[in-house]
């Protein structure tokens, strides 16, 4: 049994080295050794042990060791026991610009109306599709969205009035989602999205379309991506567009998703979208709101096929997916 300091969850893993000294090495975003405790700059940090591989550096100005306790901007995780096995999932940071990261949300939003609450989806594979509307009205639990505004509750209607998407951005993130506080997470612009994309160092060979767990989407890898053992990630797209294709391009199961989860990924799946009371191409298409408003009726959204991912804008009163960011 090794020492951790729980930060967001528990996994056995090891990294390369202390880094530069005025870093501390956090292991693929998410864990650190701390074993024993030492001095650099005046500043107290954790030692890394068990040499393995070195996913990513933080700015000490970020972290803060000092005896059994790690400080991140302020928050306190205190010093765990856990064990070698405990599965878990991993946290990725992803560039969204030149000089910004964020890690995603494990699963895509959910709202459950009896109890006004949010919540994020248990596995990143996890949709509702067409049990959004039932006998044409919506569901108690939903996943699909209309853009979020002052006159739209966050989306959840099935109007397809205009005048009920008018107005300004309101981020779903201003909500208490599951234990996490108001404004804790938030959705990313057309020009972040367009970012992680396109425009991130490596941003093509970081992404590509696959069946997870018998769900098809898209894997984006996080920024510094090492690849766990026994797992072949293809990136791309297929030439084809379908259903099928997802599949034929690359497949994992639940089993092999969890090593890659693990190592940071994350998975957007083909959830279709909602039109009033009426859900279309469940694993045909994925749609995934922006906070980036595109004229007076539209907004701008991330669209994902087995042939391609790009951005475009979409009627406001379409419900899409949600798949909220946390800023690092």
């Amino acid at each position: 049994m090794k020492k951790l300091f729980f930060l967001l969850a528990c996994v056995a893993m090891s990294v390369l080295s202390l880094g530069q000294d005025n870093q501390l090495v956090w292991a693929n975003g998410r864990l650190l050794y701390g074993t024993p405790i030492v001095s650099i700059d005046s500043l107290t940090y954790g030692k890394m042990e068990d040499i393995d591989t070195l996913h990513l550096l933080l700015p000490r100005t970020l972290i803060k060791v000092v005896h059994d306790t790690v400080y991140i901007h302020d928050t306190v995780y205190v010093e765990t026991d856990c064990g070698e096995d405990t599965p878990s999932a991993g946290i990725g940071m992803f560039s969204v610009s030149a000089n910004k990261q964020v890690t995603f949300s494990q699963g895509n939003l959910q709202y459950t109306q009896s109890t006004n609450t949010w919540s994020f989806a248990e596995n990143q594979w996890d949709y509702i599709g067409t049990d959004n509307v039932i006998d044409d009205a919506l569901a108690d639990k939903i996943d699909l969205f209309g853009w979020s505004t002052n006159t739209t509750n966050f989306g959840v209607s099935t109007s397809t009035d205009d005048n009920d998407y008018s107005g300004s951005f309101v981020d779903w993130g201003t909500n208490k989602i599951g234990n996490d506080a108001p404004n804790t997470w938030r959705t990313l612009t057309y020009n972040e999205w367009e970012y992680l994309l396109k425009n991130r160092p490596n941003a093509s060979s970081l992404k590509g379309v696959v069946q997870v767990n018998g769900v098809n989407g898209l894997i984006f890898l996080p920024d510094n991506w090492t690849c766990p053992a026994g797992i072949t990630f293809k990136s791309g797209f297929h030439s084809e567009y379908s259903v099928e294709a997802y599949g034929q391009y690359q497949t994992f199961s639940a089993d092999q998703w969890s090593k890659l989860e693990s190592a940071g990924a994350v998975f957007l799946p083909a959830s279709g979208f909602r039109y009033g009371s009426d859900v279309y191409y469940v694993q045909l298409h994925g749609y995934y709101w922006s906070a980036t408003e595109y004229g007076s009726r539209s907004a701008n959204y991330l669209l994902l096929t087995s042939a391609e991912a790009c951005m475009y804008y979409f009627y406001r009163g379409y419900g899409n997916s949600v798949r909220l960011v946390k800023d690092l």
